[in-house]
């Protein structure tokens, strides 16, 4: 008897190991994203590590780089379907063991959410580490990721209004090359076609005025063969070209030349819309000043820089993809270089922060979100369901002339006003607002 009681005990030890060595293959260990450089592998893990935790994150893979690193960037929504589910089954539980002292019956299989029938922008991109040896780039953009996960409380303000994408590597191949053999690299590593030399500068291969200038295959600067031969500049069009109606502000991370600057990079004309940007660029400017007095400059790249840049990331979003805010970052500093030392990267990334909040909270109230317009006027003037049916018909013939464009340039009730009855809009106002 004392023989099978052992027997039995030692395979429930052996179950219990079993399942432990299993529950330990599932954690992903969490690796000092405030003090350090990070290798590639190292980033890509603490986005792994984010995606595993909270349910606000996503892990996209855009794609991959000549040397076949993979491109990633974490998306992170707040009001996703997903992290609304979580809050309220949280919510429904412990209002249930409040009233009742005992846990709730398990939801149905499958609830159909009714989903928002808001149109916004609301989305902010950040970019870093384009250019490989400008390694702070990558650590302030790890640090933005940082203080919206693991900090999100602090930012639940931030976080409820406005949907975040951030690729903090954009140049993998570079980046790693310059940890092993080069530290000063700063173009991609693709070998061009028909000659011994190697690399593209991924910030002059995108195609907007990419023909402008010259550009030698032995310059730093060199463009490319064409707009987009490059697999990490096609990864990040793609993604911005599928997210383009929700873009509200793109902001690119360089360094070190401690400004924040605005399109356009290829001529030293100012954007229609160029005091709108400066606006923003000034509130990053002013919260970075507040805070530890370092003085950013402000102004439109070309003239800052006094060089015209052709084909660059920053005049494509704002050009093409037409995101209504757009601008470069240049990060601390003239005596630091492009690789501060580790004692420098958490107060850059801290203070760089505290900018880039500030500048995405104005760039919510400077472009403020706008709802489809037939929405507000099925909720303001249709009453009857013939109203409604004929306002979603004209909704829908709208927007398949506009396929591309945003409504809120032309207020739907212009084209809605024939179909409703005068007697519905007396002592109504229709707001519409963007």
């Amino acid at each position: 008897m004392p023989h099978k009681l052992k027997k039995h005990a030692t395979k429930k030890r052996a179950k219990k190991t079993v399942s432990l060595s299993k529950f330990r293959k599932l954690v992903v260990p969490r690796p000092d994203v405030l003090h350090g450089y990070l290798r590639h592998d190292e980033i890509n893990l603490y986005l792994e590590y984010l995606q595993n935790r909270y349910s606000f994150v996503t892990v996209h893979t855009l794609g991959q780089s000549y040397e076949r690193r993979a491109l990633k960037a974490i998306e992170i929504d707040w009001n996703s379907e997903k992290n609304m589910d979580r809050i309220e089954r949280h919510r429904t539980r412990r209002t249930y063991m409040d009233k009742t002292g005992t846990a709730p019956p398990p939801p149905p299989p499958s609830t159909n959410r009714v989903q928002s029938t808001f149109h916004s922008r609301n989305m902010i991109f950040i970019e870093g580490g384009t250019h490989a040896r400008e390694w702070i780039t990558i650590a302030v953009a790890l640090n933005c990721i940082y203080q919206l996960t693991e900090k999100h409380i602090r930012n639940y303000e931030l976080l409820r209004k406005l949907r975040f994408i951030i690729v903090p590597v954009t140049n993998p191949d570079g980046y790693e090359y310059t940890f092993t053999k080069n530290r000063r690299w700063r173009k991609n590593r693709r070998p061009i076609s028909h000659t011994r030399h190697i690399g593209t500068d991924c910030n002059r291969n995108y195609d907007f005025h990419w023909e402008d200038g010259p550009s030698k295959v032995t310059r730093n600067t060199y463009k490319g063969v064409k707009p987009f031969s490059e697999p990490e500049t096609r990864a990040i069009r793609n993604i911005l070209q599928k997210n383009k109606q929700h873009l509200l502000f793109f902001l690119s991370l360089h360094s070190y030349a401690e400004c924040i600057m605005y399109p356009w990079a290829y001529c030293k004309e100012l954007p229609e819309t160029w005091q709108k940007l400066e606006k923003l660029a000034l509130t990053g400017r002013n919260a970075i000043k507040a805070y530890n007095g370092r003085h950013y400059r402000v102004g439109s790249i070309a003239i800052l820089s006094k060089r015209r840049i052709s084909g660059s990331i920053v005049d494509y979003a704002f050009g093409v993809i037409q995101v209504p805010l757009a601008l470069v970052m240049e990060l601390p500093s003239h005596t630091l270089g492009f690789q501060p030392p580790a004692e420098s990267i958490s107060p850059i990334g801290h203070e760089s922060w505290l900018g880039i909040r500030e500048m995405c909270k104005v760039a919510y109230d400077l472009v403020p979100p706008c709802l489809y317009p037939a929405e507000t006027l099925l909720s303001n003037t249709a009453t009857t369901k013939d109203q409604t049916a004929q306002l979603q018909r004209a909704n829908m013939k709208i927007t398949k002339q506009h396929p591309t464009s945003t409504i809120d340039k032309q207020p739907f009730y212009d084209a809605a006003l024939p179909l409703i009855n005068n007697d519905v809009l007396k002592n109504t106002q229709v707001p519409v607002k963007c």
